[in-house]
């Protein structure tokens, strides 16, 4: 694979993927979402380990890209 091509994924995945992300997202869901009889902490876990999951999938789409 071409050196520029592995770059600019990698330099995708951080851009999008990180941590200052990840909390954004996070909460402007967690705003627009109400799930009844489940708090708002809960709802940020559920949140977060969809997050996370969404990320990993992301990852390897972006890593595996032709």
């Amino acid at each position: 694979m071409n050196a520029l091509v592995k770059a600019l994924k990698k330099m995708a995945i951080e851009m999008v993927l990180n941590d200052s992300t990840k909390e954004k997202v996070i909460v402007q869901l967690n705003k627009k979402m109400n799930l009844p009889m489940i708090s708002e902490e809960t709802e940020a876990e559920l949140l977060e380990a969809l997050y996370e999951a969404l990320q990993e999938a992301l990852k390897g789409a972006i890593e595996d890209a032709n």
